[in-house]
């Protein structure tokens, strides 16, 4: 880019460019400048753009784009009923088409068998008696749950899912009378009445819905059907706010030793934008108590279990209770993050009724979250083999959370964890409440610390599947959009997008920082 040779371009042509391509809606911020390929000495107006991803998602992800991501995942979980391992799977613990981002291959028997019996476990202390699963594939839960129930409705959009979950229950050998099977899309609600059950549960389905408005029309039907004094339990939910962690995991534990950090960087910040799954944050679900006046509490739980997988470290439950406030929240002074010893001490020496502690340090990814440290601070030339070096060396300093709730269990205490505060280095907060009466368990709610919400902006708490491609969308239709309101000679030739202008620090874009367009184009 040369300056001076491109003066009387900037002053007539970049100017205007810029006020037209600020003006669309899909920009949040912009800025265009002239660059003079010095072979030739040619110059050429190229745009950056900071786009605006809630305009992307309501305009490219919307509509028919909508239903056809319906249908991809539709005919991927029809797929995953033909291969061997469906085959092959015992009744009542089909586990077909669960597979580990980390190593690609399915996850073991064992932390799947976990994973279920620990949701059905927590099922099970709201005494459930008329549930409707939407997305119940192949009966994980509606197999274990349904013989307790009076009335179970599944439902699901895989047709192949369904046949393989009624010959479960014919192999299984019993009485399914109370079951109901219906093939049909999530957001469909027909001939449900309101106030119809006592439970919804939409478990480890919603990072397969198309969008956050999707997922919304999905709870609001749900708030209809289900009756004063019951739940609705969304499940395995991806965090938002762990999103940038997972993806660090993830890429460093595939990455050769030799691979720089640089290149480490790129990799990570290619796998959040490319994400393909509906990613949540917890703060979306407490927000909706602002939007629903049915929704009485919310609580948010990180994913217990022994075994070390990506749901026990990144995803979560959120349950919405609706109406019939409990008599008096629980108020606690929250004490600041105590080491495992400490706490121990406390419970033992102290015995109290009740204790609260914020803020505890995350163990299952507290690496995780200092490789993302890391990674931003360190020099790009350095390898990921001096990374993992350096992070095996580090003591860990945080809890995991089932150690935690085994050490309040052994000693006498209900253990309840919460995410609500929806920090990025997943750490959490914890209740012990001493046991009294373990045949009368105590439900009263807890007043948990939280983030501050808008529920104004819903859009903010997830993430737009697929935004790589859709904003490639945005990309033309911004050319276009310049090219309809600029004559030729001032409409840029290329447009750029960026998460955010490189600025000096008088608050100027720094032209110096901007990404070279590519040569061969223009």
């Amino acid at each position: 880019m040369n300056p001076e040779s491109a003066e009387h371009l900037r002053r007539s042509r970049q100017q205007d460019a810029e006020t037209i391509l600020s003006t669309h809606p899909g920009v949040r911020d912009a800025v265009v400048v002239v660059w003079e390929d010095e072979g030739t000495g040619d110059a050429r107006l190229v745009a950056y753009a900071v786009p605006d991803d809630d305009y992307i998602g309501r305009v490219f992800a919307a509509g028919e784009a909508e239903r056809k991501r319906v249908q991809t995942w539709r005919k991927t979980f029809d797929l995953s009923q033909f291969g061997k391992q469906a085959s092959l799977s015992s009744p009542g613990f089909n586990t077909a088409g669960w597979n580990s981002s980390y190593t690609r291959q399915p996850i073991a028997a064992e932390p799947m068998r976990e994973w279920v019996e620990l949701t059905v476990q927590e099922l099970r202390t709201f005494h459930p008696q008329e549930i409707l699963e939407v997305g119940c594939g192949t009966g994980l839960l509606l197999l274990r749950l349904a013989r307790e129930c009076k009335r179970y409705a599944g439902t699901d959009f895989s047709s192949a899912v369904l046949k393989k979950l009624r010959k479960q229950m014919e192999e299984l050998g019993e009485d399914w009378s109370n079951v109901t099977l219906l093939e049909r899309s999530a957001e469909n609600f027909e001939g449900f009445a309101e106030n119809s059950f006592d439970t919804f549960i939409l478990n480890s389905v919603a990072q397969h819905f198309p969008s956050l408005s999707y997922l919304l029309e999905v709870i609001q039907g749900a708030i209809r059907v289900v009756k004063p004094g019951g739940l609705i339990f969304i499940g395995d939910v991806r965090s938002l706010v762990l999103l940038e962690p997972y993806a660090a995991s993830i890429e460093l534990y595939q990455a050769p030793s030799s691979m720089s950090l640089g290149e480490l960087r790129e990799r990570v910040f290619h796998r959040i934008r490319s994400e393909e799954q509906l990613v949540i944050s917890p703060e979306f679900f407490l927000a909706l108590r602002d939007r629903f006046p049915k929704i009485n509490r919310v609580e948010v739980h990180p994913k217990l279990g022994y075994f070390d997988t990506e749901m026990t470290r990144f995803r979560y439950n959120a349950i919405l209770h609706l109406d019939k406030p409990q008599d008096g929240n629980l108020e606690l002074p929250f004490l600041d993050c105590l080491a495992l010893d400490s706490i121990a001490a406390l419970l033992r020496n102290s015995n109290p009724d009740f204790l609260a502690i914020k803020n505890v340090i995350n163990a299952r990814i507290e690496n995780d979250v200092e490789a993302l440290s890391q990674l931003a601070r360190t020099e790009a030339s350095k390898t990921v083999g001096e990374l993992r070096e350096r992070l095996e060396r580090r003591s860990l300093l945080g809890i995991d959370p089932q150690t935690i709730c085994v050490l309040g269990q052994e000693l006498g205490y209900r253990v309840d964890l919460s995410w609500a505060t929806s920090r990025s280095d997943g750490n959490y907060d914890v209740v012990f409440r001493k046991i009294v009466d373990s045949a009368r368990p105590v439900h009263q709610a807890i007043t948990w610390p939280q983030a501050d919400l808008d529920a104004s902006q819903l859009a903010r708490y997830a993430n737009v599947p697929g935004l790589a491609v859709l904003r490639e969308k945005l990309i033309q239709q911004l050319l276009d959009y310049l090219k309809q309101n600029l004559s030729p000679d001032k409409a840029p030739t290329e447009l750029i997008l960026m998460d955010a202008l490189p600025m000096t620090s008088d608050g100027q874009v720094n032209l110096h920082k901007l990404p070279v367009p590519d040569t061969s184009t223009g």
